[in-house]
């Protein structure tokens, strides 16, 4: 499962991301890494779009980096 599997509201943590490096190390300053808990905020209308929230912090992802987020619903 990765985000683009969740909807608004559903919560999930981390479990590997499947990224370049630079992907996944801008993502990290995001706090979106292995073992945080994610908030999904908001889908766009396409699901082109993932606003997801972790620790504080929002961060709008395109289609092409949330499906490279594999994720555990909780």
């Amino acid at each position: 499962m990765n985000i683009c599997d969740l909807k608004r509201g559903d919560r999930a943590v981390v479990l590997k991301v499947d990224l370049a490096p630079q992907v996944r190390a801008r993502l990290m300053t995001f706090r979106i890494c292995t073992g945080e808990r994610i908030l999904v905020y908001k889908v766009s209308p396409f699901k082109k779009t993932y606003v997801v929230g972790a620790g504080g912090t929002r961060i709008a992802l395109g289609r092409e980096i949330a499906e490279g987020v594999r994720v555990w619903k909780t």
